[in-house]
């Protein structure tokens, strides 16, 4: 039996409701230089849809994206979402409340987007509602030495600034509160009254997710060329964005034949 097979056969076996949580990119979309234009295949989009409207399933999208940004990927209807690395954490049709921060924050983060503004030009910038990510794929295809070089500015100063800094593949996020993808899986997990779980991802961020779901039901690791270590927990090591496709549209197939 396949790796995918036997990831589809345990998947099969959890007890329902069963929770199918998954990251977005490198995980269900391909890894593109420019994040504002990565896409999830159609197909993919289709088998979630499908599995969101199976019975007994509860299907979440757990990113480190934010909302404006996701819903430019998705706009599934009756899915989970939680969004920033679990800052925010929508229920299917939740509208969004407003969230503040504190003088203290807004000043750290207005402090590093000055920085952002003077010294990093050349990467890709995220602004979300409590954090800035530092994208440095691209600048570090040409220039890698700079690319290390604005990782590690970023790193310092969001640090001096009092902000949590959250390392991934080519990133550096100051963020000013802090979140992570494992706090916002269980906090879906006992919203959605969910009996199991099943989370993948592809990054460091996504270790804390994956973790939970290996406690919790089952957990998968996509692999790649920037993104060797893997997960302590005994999480299934996938290859590419290719293969999730393939196991959730195997698990679509054997849970409606």
């Amino acid at each position: 039996m396949s790796r995918l097979d036997a990831l589809v056969e345990t998947l099969l076996t959890l007890e329902r409701p069963l929770l199918l949580a998954l990251d977005v990119d490198g995980t269900l979309s391909p890894i593109v230089r420019d994040p504002d234009l990565a896409e999830i295949p159609a197909s993919t989009l289709a088998t979630l849809a499908s599995l969101a409207d199976a019975p007994m399933v509860e299907v979440a999208i757990v990113t480190g994206r934010d909302l404006g940004s996701l819903s430019r990927m998705e706009q599934l209807e009756g899915v989970w979402r939680a969004v920033e690395h679990g800052a925010l954490v929508l229920a299917p049709g939740q509208v969004p409340s407003k969230r503040e921060l504190t003088g203290t924050q807004r000043t750290a983060l207005s402090r590093f987007r000055q920085w952002v503004e003077a010294h990093a030009g050349d990467a890709f910038i995220e602004y979300k509602p409590q954090a800035i990510a530092v994208h440095v794929r691209a600048v570090a295809e040409g220039d890698p030495a700079r690319a290390e070089w604005l990782l590690a500015e970023a790193d310092e100063l969001a640090q001096r600034l009092g902000l949590h800094v959250r390392r991934g593949k080519a990133l550096r996020e100051a963020e000013a509160v802090v979140h992570d993808k494992g706090t916002a899986l269980r906090e879906i997990f006992e919203r959605s009254s969910a009996k199991s779980v099943f989370f993948a991802g592809d990054d460091l961020t996504d270790f804390p997710a994956i973790d939970f779901a290996s406690a919790h039901g089952a957990g998968a690791f996509v692999c790649s060329e920037e993104q060797r270590v893997a997960p302590s927990s005994p999480a299934t090591l996938l290859r590419s964005v290719d293969e999730v496709a393939v196991v959730l549209s195997q698990l679509l197939q054997r849970m409606t034949a």
